[in-house]
């Protein structure tokens, strides 16, 4: 397969799972609402956590399609 292939592919899976975490992210902030938890920090802390994992996987993932452009030839 060629690089641009498995670059897109590579792009599409890393794409849907951070799609998922989205979703399960909005999900689990759904339940809180509903349920109105005591345990407020513990929740808040957990989901801080979360965004700042999804940033850093955002980052990476703009940093490699940066690459990618700039290895393809035009």
């Amino acid at each position: 397969m060629a690089i641009t292939t498995l670059l897109k592919e590579n792009w599409k899976e890393d794409k849907a799972k951070l799609q998922t975490s989205i979703t399960a992210l909005k999900k689990e902030v759904a339940d809180y609402k509903e349920e109105r938890k005591s345990n407020w920090r513990t929740f808040k802390d957990k989901f801080h956590s979360d965004l700042d994992q999804l940033e850093k996987s955002l980052k990476e993932l703009k940093a490699a399609r940066k690459i990618q452009k700039r290895e393809l030839p035009e």
